[in-house]
């Protein structure tokens, strides 16, 4: 078999969202295997982990800086948001401090909080998971 002929059937792979591709001749036979990834996350909470698909109802906001994440705007105040909470395009969902700079993330559509993922006052990462909530 011809390196073009390969790649015609890579491309027939790719091009029919297969992930796998048999092929067989008299003295030879070809698989073509593609690793088909499914997007899943993994927690652990309380030494049980929690098996987490993405759902397309469903949104994650990430951290968009380093820094200490805050649910409210002062120690003895409210959340900004609960599970369960509705929120506007605009309204501040938490504070994220960085350089002693206090940076509010907003929400970028309405949405329904499902759940909160970091603790008060702790430390997050760049693009570290939020918040998952329901777009409304």
């Amino acid at each position: 078999m011809k390196t073009k002929e390969i790649k015609t059937l890579i491309n027939l792979l790719n091009t029919n969202d297969l992930s796998e591709l048999s092929y067989q001749e008299e003295s030879f036979s070809l698989t073509i295997k593609r690793e088909v990834v499914e997007n899943i996350n993994y927690t652990k909470k309380n030494n049980v982990i929690i098996e987490e698909k993405e759902d397309d109802a469903f949104h994650i906001v990430s951290s968009p800086i380093v820094g200490t994440f805050y649910r409210t705007p002062s120690p003895d105040s409210p959340p900004y948001v609960e599970v369960g909470s509705t929120v506007k395009k605009g309204d501040v969902l938490c504070t994220i401090e960085a350089m002693k700079i206090m940076n509010q993330l907003e929400a970028e559509y309405d949405c329904e909080i499902i759940e909160i993922y970091p603790e008060q006052a702790s430390l997050v990462e760049f693009d570290q998971k939020l918040f998952k909530v329901r777009p409304l």
